[in-house]
């Protein structure tokens, strides 16, 4: 027995998206194709009829969550079990310092060091990034150097200043490098496809335009076997703590010694590269589809 014929799906988006990406519309034309009634809501804008109207609720293009975050969270325990992923992941993934979590269990992570507010900040020699900890895009994201050591503890103390924590990490010279940052794309617990980005950071590089910058995106047909396995084993831990999510995306970067290691972990709004790899948005759907009442 399929799902009812009233199952209704709410595609959850941004007020500057209200139609979707191009990927999502890829997932509503595939949940359309399985007749299941699917629609874009925007999470700031509750439907008339309520978000009681639908039996899931799925994240996607909610880009601009990291504005709202107290707001975001609480809406998503008001969703409860009808939320995808689900709120304990999803409020788990939203701070960045669930690196350390990953470390701590024995996962390759990029190293990252918490600057604690009010503490004197002595930037390392090389290149390094500073982030925070509570952001999606890159917005907030900037490289520093040996010569702008001083702009990088102004740029500490503003993030701070606006109530961020603060992460710093190494500039790996891999993100410039052939194999550069790979992202692991997982549905329903099954390694989809991956893809290669670009980098997305420079020095001196502006803010982005918009709620993210734009990223520079290519197929990878076979993945460094090293990197799969590291990703396998980070989805294995999420599943195992939280359940299995709908989605979930690994993104790799080999560190100084050329190991694979975490650079993030995926779970909320990530970029999934739908349209680069045939048939996973009908992968993603029927996934949906699964989880509907019965």
């Amino acid at each position: 027995m399929g799902p009812t014929v009233t199952s209704r799906v709410a595609i959850a988006t941004c007020a500057e998206m209200p139609e979707l990406d191009g990927e999502g519309r890829l997932l509503l034309d595939a949940l359309c194709a399985l007749a299941i009634p699917a629609e874009p809501v925007i999470w700031t804008e509750p439907p008339v009829a309520g978000w009681d109207a639908y039996d899931l609720v799925v994240l996607r293009s909610t880009w601009d969550y990291t504005f709202l975050p107290a707001r975001f969270l609480e809406w998503t325990r008001s969703i409860g079990a009808r939320l995808l992923n689900a709120p304990d992941v999803v409020a788990w993934n939203a701070d960045k310092r669930y690196l350390f979590d990953l470390a701590h269990a024995g996962i390759a992570t990029i190293p990252t060091e918490h600057l604690t507010r009010g503490a004197a900040f002595i930037p390392p020699p090389g290149r390094f990034v500073l982030k925070p900890a509570v952001a999606a895009g890159s917005r907030g994201a900037a490289v520093f150097d040996d010569a702008r050591h001083d702009a990088a503890r102004e740029h500490a103390a503003a993030l701070h200043a606006d109530g961020h924590d603060v992460l710093l990490q190494p500039y790996l010279d891999a993100v410039d490098g052939a194999e550069a940052e790979t992202a692991l794309v997982f549905l329903d617990g099954r390694l989809s496809h991956a893809m290669r980005k670009g980098p997305l950071l420079a020095l001196d590089l502006p803010p982005p335009d918009g709620l993210f910058r734009q990223e520079q995106m290519s197929a990878v047909d076979e993945p460094a076997a090293d990197a799969v396995q590291l990703a396998l084993r980070v989805h294995a831990h999420v599943e195992q703590r939280f359940g299995r999510p709908l989605y979930a995306r690994v993104d790799v970067l080999r560190d100084a010694a050329g190991a694979p290691a975490v650079l993030e972990l995926e779970l909320i709004e990530p970029s999934l590269f739908l349209d680069f790899a045939p048939g996973s948005a009908q992968a993603l759907a029927r996934a949906i589809a699964a989880r509907l009442p019965r």
